[in-house]
């Protein structure tokens, strides 16, 4: 399928209150749980270079293979043109890439809780690490409207960077492995 995204991201949020106020404007909640992204691109970033993006998702058991083009921003909606197709097979489409010559550059995990209205989808993403983001897909009058629906501060609108979310996952991990460190000596000591 070939579309094109228009979306924005909204950090500092509440999301608690987002899913109240949706519900209250008639939104339904249409997906809740892990979605997986495996980011794929050459040894040399020639995707990353061109502001492209290959990956593989999976979300709850259904798998995704997309390319995503470069973005175009306006005030703080982006857009790009995406090209997808559900998969059936994971382990072959990752071997079908790596075949081709691209490499898994790095996965990211997130919760995700899916709200849709129209046709315009509300997906709160929870990463390790961070704070809730909510991100709002549609055409830009409808994500203006929404946004105005929502009761969102313009000043909580902007790019989320994919940098950001691998550093708060590092410093998750740190964190964890510190604890159970901690822990491990703890144990210890008391023995």
């Amino acid at each position: 399928m070939v579309t094109r995204e228009t979306e924005v991201k909204i950090r500092n949020i509440n999301k608690e209150t987002i899913i109240r106020r949706l519900e209250q404007i008639g939104a339904k909640k249409v997906f809740e749980g892990r979605v997986l992204d495996y980011r794929f691109d050459t040894p040399s970033r020639t995707l990353s270079k061109q502001g492209k993006a290959l990956r593989i998702r999976q979300k709850g058991k259904l798998f995704y293979l997309t390319l995503k083009g470069k973005k175009k921003s306006f005030e703080n909606i982006t857009s790009r043109d995406e090209i997808g197709i559900r998969i059936s097979n994971f382990k072959i489409a990752y071997r079908i890439l790596n075949e081709l010559g691209f490499i898994k550059i790095f996965e990211l995990e997130k919760h995700r809780t899916e709200y849709r209205i129209n046709n315009c989808n509300f997906d709160i993403d929870e990463y390790f690490g961070m704070p809730p983001i909510l991100e709002i897909e549609g055409k830009v009058e409808e994500i203006e409207k929404y946004i105005e629906k929502l009761k969102i501060k313009k000043e909580n609108l902007g790019r989320i960077y994919i940098r950001e979310i691998l550093e708060a996952k590092k410093k998750y991990d740190r964190k964890k492995r510190n604890l159970e460190n901690n822990k491990e000596k703890e144990n210890n000591n008391n023995n």
